[in-house]
């Protein structure tokens, strides 16, 4: 009798989908945002290929420049989907919860690599609120060495001054992708990780607001408060509101406009980039938080997420934050989760975070102008002033 056919991760049929999908993506990204992927010039194998985070549709985008499936490291929210079953037929994503250690992801990225597959990697783990490079771990350094295939960094260019993470609309302008340096096993094996991971992080590097590219849109400033929390004027928490290309605080009236070139204008503090004043608030308000400040949303609503399956709703419409816990409330109950206890707390696209507490996967979700990052900044700096363990493995 024959043996059972054994199972492969990579399937005729993604090639046949991709190579089906390819021209319909190619003009749509060119029509909906202006983008250009420049043919990578590879041919089918095994590579990983990593590359900057700036859109939800970075891994449609990269893919146009590759005539080959790639197969991309994919979050727990994608798996929660309707159409995840539909997903995982058509493309076979890695699933792997962010900002923490799996080990189930990686046995699939080294189980895509030793059948020939490209694996892709966005190392930051996350897409970029102010525009600058996510903290990323010499993880992927790590990994690059120990797959033994052709390392190939790409970037994604355009893609946050298009489509902000924050923001609402599409902008008007210009974005493209390609291939920035391909590191062969050989030279991967004569590095160090830590010069590796020093190359990763510099070819990696965007900076959008150096292009001198327009961004039009009469829009483009609307949600700025899903990254920007805290006024370096008068100190003031959860108090920037947009309209249309401008912002400003209800605390003290300070105006801003969000300009076409993505400076704010009149400078603010100091501050023309949004990742400057970002970095600012960021360390701010850990100290405050850090001194006794509580920082609480109302309106929110609080689920359990379960791989392959539909989200549960919890009992919770109010979160809070500070020194001590993560606190969801409401009327009837308040369930306290303790900082120390929580293992880790990421964002999840615009207005959402998921914090992993006693092996479950918890998820906060806001209104449409939530702010979701300044709860992982709060958590993240008070690990780091608790002695906490820094995020793992691949975010």
């Amino acid at each position: 009798m024959k043996g059972k056919k054994k199972s492969t991760w990579t399937k005729r049929r993604h090639a046949r989908i991709f190579a089906f999908l390819r021209p319909i993506m190619r003009f749509y990204f060119r029509l909906r945002y202006n983008y250009r992927a420049n043919p990578s010039g590879l041919k089918k194998g095994a590579y990983l290929i990593i590359s900057n985070h700036q859109t939800t549709m970075d891994p449609f985008m990269l893919s146009l420049s590759f005539k080959f499936p790639v197969y991309f490291i994919a979050s727990d929210d994608i798996f929660n989907l309707k159409i995840s079953p539909l997903i995982k037929y058509l493309v076979a994503p890695i699933p792997k919860s962010k900002s923490l250690r799996d080990v189930a992801a990686m046995m699939g990225v080294f189980r895509v690599i030793k059948e020939g597959g490209a694996v892709g990697i966005f190392p930051e783990g996350n897409r970029t609120v102010s525009g600058k490079q996510w903290e990323m771990t010499d993880a992927i350094a790590k990994l690059a060495k120990s797959l033994k295939v052709p390392l190939v960094i790409y970037n994604i260019k355009g893609g946050y001054g298009t489509d902000p993470r924050w923001g609402h609309s599409i902008r008007k302008g210009r974005s493209e992708g390609c291939v920035r340096r391909i590191i062969s096993p050989e030279e991967l094996k004569d590095k160090t990780t830590e010069e590796l991971f020093n190359i990763i992080k510099d070819e990696l590097s965007v900076d959008d607001t150096l292009s001198g590219i327009e961004y039009r849109s009469r829009k483009r400033a609307e949600f700025i408060e899903r990254a920007l929390y805290l006024c370096p004027i008068c100190n003031g928490v959860s108090g920037i509101v947009s309209d249309r290309y401008r912002f400003k605080c209800r605390h003290c009236n300070t105006v801003s406009t969000y300009t076409e070139k993505l400076l704010i204008s009149p400078l603010v503090n100091g501050y023309t980039r949004i990742y400057e004043w970002f970095e600012w608030e960021r360390a701010e308000i850990v100290k405050k938080v850090a001194d006794g400040f509580e920082v609480g949303d109302d309106g929110i609503i609080f689920r359990e997420s379960v791989k392959f399956s539909k989200k549960k709703k919890l009992a919770g419409n109010r979160v809070l934050i500070n020194k001590e816990n993560l606190i969801i409330s409401d009327k009837k109950q308040k369930s306290v989760y303790p900082i120390k206890d929580i293992t880790a707390l990421t964002m999840v696209g615009k207005k959402k975070f998921n914090f992993y507490y006693d092996g479950k996967i918890l998820q906060v979700k806001g209104n449409k102008r939530f702010c979701a990052i300044k709860y992982v900044h709060i958590f993240d700096g008070l690990r780091q002033i608790n002695g906490g363990d820094a995020k793992e493995d691949l975010k």
